[in-house]
């Protein structure tokens, strides 16, 4: 990999260590996370002209996703990412009526950004975006911990919030169901109970069940209470789009013609699937040139120099290599390895004295909304990292 200085390394006065946090001051949402060795008890100082640059760029890598999104359906290209015809008519409905199915939140992973380095966005996890009870509850608690009324760039819950409360403006219920529902992992659950948290907050009536349980029929989406099917307005789900158009195509068939003909709302929207597959940014690369996203490319491109090799729907690091200009290969494995990878350029993660990697995560839902970070011992960032708070200089 290229050289780098130690005086391009994160400075040690940056860190903040506090105390362990006792379980009985943590809220419960929090408790499985706290027993998997999971939170740094260190938080991150990040300069705040670091902070607007990188809310500069989310904004701007936003804006790149909306034209690029614009121009793949008006050339009719979804094909292109092997998003199957028959789930396309509901990404084209969503996009075209983007006030009835709003984007509510996603994450920009950053490469760099900080110190003197700019920083690259090298992926958009916009469509089953997790660490929000890291976000939402654990970085508040850790920052009252430190002295002297520090200040952090979280703003997601109120984001979050807002989006919901337009929503439900736009339904005609006075109380609209809102189902939350996932696989039934544990972490998944937390992160879907944050948001029917908040959904609640906005106004509406909020409801869990894994999605064994939830009734999908030509009338509707439904879930069953003592006997009773209630319908549901609003679905969200911590269940990929490419899961279910690549291994449950009925599901996905009825879930768009249900979301065509106004019968459900589905959060994350189809279009999501588009910015969630890494072949976009191929695309973006292709026919929006920029300095925001790490150019990406279909195949391996000599210009690359050191490159990312990635799976287009990957996940948690998995299945991730870098090959570097000394031929040193770093490869992660993973359940992914099947799936068709997409030739990234190589922007390394900020290091610390101790060679700790650190990628920056930007929630952005209308606009930037919160910063999170995770840390490894390895610039490969898999499930194996420690979540990181941060509070700004």
């Amino acid at each position: 990999m290229a050289v780098e200085s130690r005086l391009d390394r994160l400075e040690d006065s940056r860190f903040k260590e506090i105390k362990r946090l006792k379980k009985k001051h943590v809220p419960n949402r929090l408790h499985w996370f706290l027993g998997e060795d999971y939170f740094s008890e260190e938080l991150l100082g990040i300069y705040r002209s670091e902070v607007e640059q990188l809310r500069r760029i989310s904004d701007e890598a936003f804006y790149l996703f909306q034209r690029a999104t614009d121009k793949i359906i008006a050339d009719n290209k979804l094909g292109d990412l092997n998003i199957p015809l028959s789930f396309q008519n509901s990404i084209i409905h969503s996009w075209k009526n983007k006030s009835k199915h709003p984007f509510l939140y996603g994450r920009f992973d950053i490469n760099g950004g900080l110190k003197s380095d700019y920083g690259r966005i090298i992926e958009f996890n916009a469509d089953t975006c997790s660490t929000i009870p890291e976000t939402l509850l654990w970085q508040p608690l850790q920052l009252a911990e430190l002295k002297g009324n520090p200040q952090n760039f979280n703003t997601l819950s109120e984001d979050i919030k807002m989006t919901l409360t337009n929503l439900k403006a736009t339904l005609t219920k006075s109380s609209p169901t809102f189902l939350g529902t996932s696989f039934g992992y544990v972490e998944d659950v937390e992160n879907v109970n944050c948001i029917i948290d908040i959904a609640y907050q906005a106004g509406f009536k909020p409801l869990y069940s894994n999605l064994e349980n939830v009734i999908f029929s030509d009338e509707g989406v439904f879930y069953e209470i003592g006997g009773e099917f209630e319908e549901i307005d609003v679905l969200f789900k911590m269940v990929p789009w490419d899961w279910m158009f690549n291994d449950e195509p009925e599901l996905a068939q009825t879930l768009s013609e249900l979301i065509i003909n106004d019968k459900v709302v589905v959060l994350n929207p189809p279009y999501t699937a588009i910015w969630q597959n890494k072949k976009f940014l191929a695309y973006i690369t292709q026919n929006f040139p920029n300095n925001i996203l790490a150019e990406t490319y279909l195949q391996q491109e000599a210009r690359l120099g050191e490159y990312v090799k990635k799976p287009v729907y990957g996940r948690l690091g998995e299945n991730i290599a870098i090959e570097t200009a000394t031929k040193a290969r770093l490869e992660s494995k993973g359940d992914y390895g099947k799936q068709d990878m997409v030739f990234q350029k190589y922007y390394p993660l900020n290091q610390d004295l101790e060679k700790y990697y650190y990628q920056i995560g930007m929630f952005y839902t209308t606009k930037a909304s919160a910063i999170n970070l995770r840390a490894q011992d390895s610039p490969i960032i898999t499930d194996d990292c420690e979540f990181m708070s941060h509070f700004i200089i």
